[in-house]
């Protein structure tokens, strides 16, 4: 844990520090603000509008765990504190708002080095070798400085990584455990991304598609007449189960009670599906490249390739005419406004966009799916495809501690990709299985590069 804190330690001061104007800190910084002065956890100014002195209904568009723990440590930070207060009186727009808070960036820095503690932990547990353990995790340290740059920022990224790192790192030491106490290992995780839910939407559709897989596997074991691996499955899966629902439910019957709304959010899915469906509007020749302009520095390389502007429909809001403009604005309201407002928003996009042209989406979202997964650049492109070739070496082996610290980032890369404009920020749980993958692979070579340099045997 030293070695974890010291080369952090050295990294940091490097990492820079946005204004709380940029990206989506406006969000978080809006609820953050309506919680400790009037003790309501709403939408925020940016969709709930108003000015400071304005009480706000209650809301429930996003996820109340990352706002909660600003307004926590605000508290305890002046700097916090006046940045807030600024970030709401200028709506979000003014870039000289005081970025100093340094309670709650010290938080994500202490989240950042538990993170790589279990990075460790997980690998040496999972290769069954301390040397892989440190290879892991040297490897995974090359990636510090993106994580970093999230330590600095003021939203989800560090939260939802450290608590889906601990809900696969305790899921793949409860492989690993005696099956007797198997449950409480499960239960353990089941908790850590009850809480990752809580910070992030899209854990939601990891904890289905984790529990549709085991569902599947206890449904298969009565076909092979092993009646007590089925029974301890059920155990491990409604541990599970009820450790994700512990911490969700009560914001659950929350939305309930005071909106009518038995659900984790509302109208953030069908906001980031549009801005997704936008991007389906690729040409055939700005389809092909997308791969060339989401490679890691590759806007130079699309100029290069087809003109100075060959690039530009694929960035953000600079641009009027990019992708992302076009679904954050006028597909946005055009689609708002054919559905009758956000409570169909979402059942219009899938019937009126998914479900025409299904071929289609899932064809963009290779471009996508490829953009989210070049986690701190060339790191990720190189260590991709070895990450694959581990995990499916692990699948063949049912090499269930690989495979639980490797699926659960592949699946939300590919669901980021189908669902949202998808990004390396949303997929930082990769670096886990990518320096996993390393590991092993040099383990691999180290093995054969051992066995090659033995005397022959004497017979």
């Amino acid at each position: 844990m030293l070695a974890i804190l010291a080369v952090l330690s050295l990294l940091w001061p490097r990492a820079a520090v946005t204004a709380l104007s940029s990206y989506d800190q406006r969000f978080y910084l809006g609820i953050a603000y309506d919680l400790r002065r009037h003790g309501t956890f709403t939408d925020g100014f940016s969709y709930a509008g108003g000015g400071p002195e304005t009480i706000r209904p209650p809301g429930m568009r996003f996820s109340p765990l990352y706002p909660a723990l600003l307004a926590a440590t605000a508290t305890l930070d002046p700097g916090l504190r006046a940045g807030i207060a600024c970030v709401e009186a200028t709506a979000g727009r003014n870039p000289a708002c005081p970025s100093r808070a340094p309670v709650i960036r010290s938080l994500q820095f202490a989240m950042l080095a538990g993170f790589y503690w279990m990075l460790w932990i997980a690998i040496a547990h999972a290769a069954g070798s301390r040397r892989a353990g440190w290879i892991g995790l040297a490897i995974g340290l090359l990636a510090a400085p993106l994580l970093l740059l999230s330590v600095n920022t003021l939203m989800t990224e560090t939260l939802s990584l450290v608590l889906s790192a601990a809900a696969c790192t305790l899921a793949a030491e409860a492989v690993q455990r005696p099956r007797a106490t198997r449950w409480r290992w499960w239960a353990a995780s089941g908790c850590m991304l009850g809480l990752a839910i809580l910070s992030r939407p899209a854990f939601l559709y990891l904890f289905y598609a984790s529990v549709v897989c085991a569902s599947v596997v206890c449904g298969i074991v009565p076909l092979l007449r092993l009646a007590r691996v089925r029974h301890r499955l059920a155990g491990s899966l409604a541990g599970f189960v009820a450790g994700t629902a512990l911490p969700v439910l009560p914001w659950i019957a929350r939305n309930a009670v005071e909106l009518h709304r038995a659900a984790l959010s509302f109208g953030y899915a069908s906001h980031t599906l549009v801005q997704r469906i936008a991007f389906d509007a690729m040409t055939p020749r700005e389809y092909g490249l997308s791969f060339v302009c989401w490679l890691p520095d590759g806007s130079g390389l699309g100029r290069l390739i087809a003109g100075r502007q060959a690039c530009d429909r694929f960035g953000w809001d600079e641009h009027p005419d990019s992708f992302y403009s076009i679904g954050n604005g006028p597909l946005m309201q055009r689609t708002l406004d054919a559905a009758g407002g956000w409570p169909h928003h979402m059942a219009y996009l899938v019937h009126h966009y998914l479900l025409a042209e299904p071929l289609r989406h899932l064809l963009v979202s290779i471009p996508l799916a490829l953009r989210g997964m070049y986690v701190d650049h060339w790191w990720g492109v190189l260590l991709a495809p070895v990450s694959l070739w581990a995990t499916t070496r692990a699948w063949r082996r049912r090499d269930w501690p690989v495979l639980l610290l490797s699926l659960p980032a592949w699946f939300l890369l590919a669901f980021n990709a189908v669902v949202a404009v998808n990004q390396p920020r949303y997929n930082l749980l990769l670096v886990l299985p990518f320096s996993l993958a390393g590991a092993l692979l040099c383990e691999r070579l180290l093995a054969t590069r051992s066995e090659a340099t033995l005397p022959p045997s004497v017979s």
